[in-house]
């Protein structure tokens, strides 16, 4: 693009240099054809019988020049002192008044001549005059040379200046994005954790979203190692358990009852460990999510779920709620307090959501027995249930701590005015 933008330049000023010479040039030749008449003029009854020499100093110091007066049959009545006949231009169609610019060549130079032919009234009748002058162009294409050298070494001087100005430019400017590239590599490599230099303002949010990135996958592989160990770990006992029964013959069913009740709990682990798995860190890039579609669909599912219990269900929700978190997370959260609630509830449950400046609350309350205050702080551990005779894992209540702790939020339980439990969660905006 600089060799283009440089070509075209060149191209454009040398062609208004040419053109303004050659106008120059044509100018002066009109001035001084227009002197050359004035001092013709006393003498065109007998042009001949006039002297060589002008009474206005327009030829002699410029030996370049050619001066000639003409009939209209190209009769030469007077000429310049040392003019050569031969420099005088082929003729014209007569015009009065018309100037006639033409260039031509005499023994291989290049001339530019003008001729105006003039009607003077002589003995009462028109008789045009035409009067002729000339120059050579020699000088005029030495100027132009001279400045073509001059025009094209100094643009090739400043497109060189152009080029390694936008190298070093180009160089400074993208310096930070080099530095971004190799503190990448270096991530990748091992050798840091983050991206650690001080970068300019423009480019802080992109590494700040690269840090949260790699953060967040960094966070996603520590769960799922996390995760492996901790279901290898539990599978160790009922593996154990199987492997050290021996089979009797006489007592089958004994047999039968352990391997049974050993494949019961290696499903019961696997079921918890998937659903420990499926609690996630919020990613940076997580889009808001609408609150109200999402509680009516869970709400739709508990319906028919507990529909011999004739639920009935109380929603005070904001119009237009939303907040930013995955769908997964909330439908983990809400689906396992409703869950809860509709198995421990007589037959009321109420659910607010809300929003202000600062925070979004949501609260489920239900009319069931609720839980003792000393057993409050034990409900969100892994594995504690508050009542064993209940079908259910005493994870889902943890799954909700996880999910609520990753989105900087809190929970917090206690009695409710219903009489039965109420869970309070709240997120910071």
């Amino acid at each position: 693009m600089v060799s283009l933008f440089v070509i075209l330049t060149g191209y454009t000023l040398n062609k208004a240099f040419y053109n303004n010479a050659f106008s120059a040039l044509k100018e002066r030749l009109t001035g001084q054809i227009y002197l050359l008449m004035a001092d013709r003029e006393l003498n065109a009854v007998n042009p001949q019988n006039s002297p060589q020499k002008l009474t206005v100093d327009i030829l002699n110091h410029d030996v370049s020049l050619s001066a000639y007066i003409t009939q209209a049959d190209g009769t030469i009545l007077w000429h310049s002192s040392g003019s050569n006949p031969r420099h005088l231009p082929p003729g014209r169609t007569i015009i009065h008044g018309k100037k006639v610019f033409q260039t031509f060549t005499v023994d291989g130079k290049d001339y530019i001549g003008l001729s105006i032919a003039i009607f003077w009234n002589l003995n009462n009748r028109q008789t045009p005059l035409i009067y002729h002058i000339s120059d050579d162009l020699s000088e005029l294409y030495q100027i132009i040379d001279s400045y073509q050298k001059s025009l094209w070494s100094h643009l090739l001087l400043m497109s060189v200046t152009l080029l390694i100005s936008l190298f070093v430019m180009l160089r400074w400017g993208l310096k930070p994005l080099r530095d971004v590239e190799y503190e990448i590599k270096a991530v990748e490599q091992g050798e840091q954790e983050l991206l650690q230099q001080d970068y300019p303002q423009e480019l802080q949010p992109l590494t700040r979203n690269v840090n949260e990135l790699i953060r967040y996958e960094r966070q996603q592989q520590e769960r799922y190692r996390n995760a492996l160990a901790d279901l290898a770990h539990s599978l160790k006992t009922p593996l154990a358990i199987i492997q050290g029964q021996s089979f009797d013959k006489q007592y089958p069913e004994n047999y039968i009852e352990q391997v049974d009740k050993a494949v019961q709990r290696i499903n019961n682990i696997v079921e918890y460990q998937l659903q420990k798995a499926s609690t996630t860190s919020p990613s940076p890039h997580i889009q808001y999510l609408k609150l109200e579609p999402v509680i009516k669909s869970l709400l739709d599912s508990m319906k028919k779920i507990y529909r011999e219990k004739a639920i009935q269900f109380t929603t005070q929700i904001t119009p237009g709620i939303q907040f930013k978190m995955d769908e997964g997370d909330l439908m983990e959260i809400l689906g396992n307090l409703l869950d809860n609630a509709c198995k421990w509830c007589k037959d009321s449950i109420d659910i607010e959501v809300s929003q202000d400046s600062t925070q979004l609350s949501i609260i489920i309350e239900d009319n069931g027995p609720g839980i003792k205050t000393e057993k409050i702080t034990t409900i969100t551990r892994r594995g504690v249930r508050i009542d064993e005779l209940t079908p259910g894992h005493g994870v889902g209540l943890a799954i909700v701590q996880d999910i609520v702790t990753a989105y900087n939020g809190h929970i917090e339980f206690g009695p409710s005015d219903k009489g039965g439990l109420k869970v309070a969660v709240s997120f910071k905006l």
